[in-house]
């Protein structure tokens, strides 16, 4: 057996060697996400580990190639698999397995810590746009933090808010008993009411598409804050530009921004987004590194790999994703 493995970083090549020794199956590393220019290197191996690039949106010869190269698989090396096209996939007949779960702590501690600099104005001073004590701050035990979604990352940030004195309400598809008396559960429409500050954990989803839409933003509570972990298009960008500009929302962070995948090969900075949203004082953008820790990246790597063994040899994985 022998594995592919695209778009590689310097920090997932030790892991990637450290699997493939300890299970003895040779992969052959790609620094390069997949494309119609390197999908041939496909060819003489049994098996794809890959992170969908942007032309993997768009072209359906991406997966006819792989399949007339003997391909029957794609290890999706993350949670979210919205870069997949699954008609094509279903078309051609590749079985998409993710990475469900890594360290939740990855990104639910950093969500935890923009929770914290935007109630305490950091974007603003790091940007230099106010002076020192232009913006006082607000403190955990003074506001109501929101939580969408408490799933294993949400939870560690309810938990992680609820240990440090803030109050805590959420609003999720299934309500978490390991939360009660941390968590207050509401409605969705209650929960944009209520929250001074508001964290997304939710994947990204036909229903979840610009869900924190104008209408959404509207109704959030005036002077509040936006934190988004996530995924970047659950967020409609132009309408939190002009919440932000209004002072209808008073910050946000933002690890995850809208179109970030078509930037992230010439630079992330480079996304139109971006400069707009960096004009306005207490707004932090990072480049989806929430769960960029060394035991997420070992996590993610070898659950990748392990994937693609399994429906190579035994034609099913834990992680295989319904068609």
């Amino acid at each position: 057996m022998r594995l592919i493995y695209y778009g590689v970083s310097a920090d997932e090549e030790k892991f990637i060697k450290r699997w493939s020794f300890s299970n003895k199956i040779p992969v052959t590393i790609i620094n390069e996400g997949i494309s119609s220019e390197n999908v041939h290197f496909a060819g003489p191996h049994d098996g794809v580990c890959l992170y969908p690039s942007p032309e993997m949106r768009q072209s359906e010869l991406l997966y006819r190639k792989l399949r007339e190269q003997g391909i029957h698989q794609l290890s999706v090396k993350s949670t979210g698999v919205d870069g997949i096209n699954f008609e094509w996939a279903e078309k051609y007949g590749l079985t998409v397995t993710n990475v469900p779960s890594y360290s939740p702590t990855s990104v639910g501690h950093f969500a935890i810590m923009s929770i914290l600099m935007v109630l305490r104005n950091i974007p603003s001073v790091l940007q230099a746009k106010s002076s020192r004590k232009a913006a006082i701050g607000r403190e955990l035990q003074d506001v109501t933090v929101g939580i969408l979604g408490t799933g294993r990352i949400g939870s560690v940030v309810a938990e992680g808010i609820h240990a440090l004195g803030g109050r805590v309400i959420a609003t999720s598809s299934n309500e978490n008993p390991h939360l009660k008396g941390k968590v207050s559960y509401v409605s969705f429409d209650e929960l944009l009411k209520e929250s001074d500050v508001l964290s997304i954990h939710i994947p990204l989803s036909e229903q979840s598409t610009y869900l924190f839409s104008e209408e959404t933003f509207e109704k959030m509570k005036q002077g509040s804050c936006l934190v988004n972990t996530a995924r970047g298009k659950i967020v409609d960008t132009e309408a939190l530009i002009e919440a932000l500009a209004t002072g209808k929302l008073a910050g946000a962070a933002l690890d995850a921004l809208e179109d970030e995948e078509k930037y992230f090969s010439v630079g992330w900075e480079k996304n139109p987004y971006y400069s707009r949203l960096m004009d306005i004082p207490n707004v932090m953008i990072t480049p989806h590194i929430a769960y960029h820790t060394e035991l997420a990246v070992q996590e993610i790597v070898e659950t990748s790999l392990t994937n693609a063994r399994d429906i190579i040899t035994a034609g099913i994985s834990r992680n295989t994703i319904s068609l």
